[in-house]
């Protein structure tokens, strides 16, 4: 399950085509062109629930700052970095791909590789040495050239991601290269990113360097990325680190807090394969969907793609409490093993219990269509 933000399109296929909605004997219909979910067949509708896409503000903060990064490289003399920060769970991984996504790699016509966004998972990766290896080898270099002093990879490094063009370089799970009282690590890492993101080769005509020489990066992970970046600790590295983005999880105590958890419900409820609303920013349920996942979106996922396949799968019209509460207890295990690696806050950790409770048996809920709104409440 993903959150993208709405001016990002969706790639190919996170809808279903024409083609499989006619294999299922499905039309589109409704003057929204909206689709007939009880018709389309099982399949496709469970395949759609690892599709969803809901709009975050933070996700298009970040992707214009990652574009103006991009930008700036050419236009100063230093790269500008950024630093991407935030909890277990809250997304921010999901944001770099789809960045990653919307620039891909592609051959020129003379057949090299122009790369303008270089992605790499460095949670396996601690020192400048190992850091420098994963980039290699993402950037398509022959494993024999993966190996050697720390400055020899870094100089091959350099030569590889300006001959690629790489205009941007994402380093995922960076926090990791961060032990938890280590200092002199923390400073070893800040001069190596520093060296690479500025080193150039200036002459007499070039005193600056050629300017695809600059190329920022962009260092994602937990709180404890921010240590690379200390101005007391790391001054130089901190001078071109301008931008300081925090991806947080749906916080549930004032009024605004409350309303924006809420809002996205109501968004995630209008994607979900379904014909009738579920309901899940009506005020009760969303205060139980928060206890339950504590605001982070990797919970939200677990959960409600949970609960919306029961639904599907014994001809529901909709997710119901019941389905939460049995998706609740299927995924227990997961919830709070996600919830134990979250990075929250002192007295804010806590234990997964499962809030739903089934109804009363013979009632029944109101139905509302996907053109309808949630009731005030």
């Amino acid at each position: 399950m993903s959150f993208a933000h709405a001016e990002t399109p969706p790639p190919s296929g996170d809808m279903p085509t024409a083609k499989m909605l006619a294999a299922s004997g499905t039309q589109v219909v409704g003057d929204q062109g909206e689709i007939p979910w009880s018709g389309v067949e099982t399949d496709i509708r469970l395949v759609q629930l690892g599709r969803l896409f809901v709009s975050r503000a933070i996700e298009a903060r970040i992707h214009k700052v990652l574009d103006a990064t991009r930008r700036a490289r050419t236009i100063y003399p230093e790269p500008r970095n950024v630093v991407v920060h935030g909890e277990t769970g809250v997304g921010k991984t999901d944001i770099m791909k789809r960045y990653l996504a919307a620039n891909p790699e592609y051959r020129r016509e003379n057949g090299c590789i122009r790369r303008p966004v270089l992605y790499v998972d460095v949670r396996h990766s601690s020192t400048p040495k190992s850091v420098a290896r994963s980039m290699l080898r993402s950037l398509g270099v022959e494993e024999g050239y993966c190996f050697g002093a720390t400055a020899e990879l870094t100089q091959r490094l350099k030569v590889q991601l300006v001959g690629q063009n790489v205009e941007l370089v994402i380093m995922d799970e960076f926090h990791n290269t961060v032990t938890d009282n280590g200092a002199v690590k923390a400073n070893r890492i800040a001069a190596w990113v520093k060296d690479l993101s500025k080193a150039k080769i200036r002459t007499g005509l070039l005193p600056d360097g050629q300017p695809e020489e600059n190329i920022p990066f962009a260092m994602v992970g937990t709180e404890r990325v921010l240590r690379i970046v200390e101005p007391t600790e790391n001054p130089e590295l901190a001078s071109i680190t301008p931008y300081d983005l925090a991806v947080d999880r749906y916080r549930y105590r004032t009024k605004a807090e409350i309303a924006e958890f809420r809002d996205f419900l109501d968004d995630l409820d209008q994607e979900l394969p379904f014909d009738e609303f579920s309901d899940l920013g009506r005020a009760a349920l969303a205060d139980k969907l928060h206890i339950a996942t504590f605001g982070l979106l990797r919970q939200v996922a677990v959960l409600i793609t949970g609960a919306a396949e029961l639904a599907i799968l014994d001809g529901s019209d909709r997710i119901r409490e019941p389905h939460l509460h049995d998706a609740m207890e299927d995924r227990h295990g997961l919830l709070q093993a996600n919830l134990i690696s979250a990075e929250s806050q002192g007295s804010e950790r806590r234990a997964v219990f499962n809030p739903f409770e089934k109804p009363i048996l013979g009632t029944t809920s109101r139905r509302v269509r996907k053109s309808g709104h949630r009731e005030a409440a």
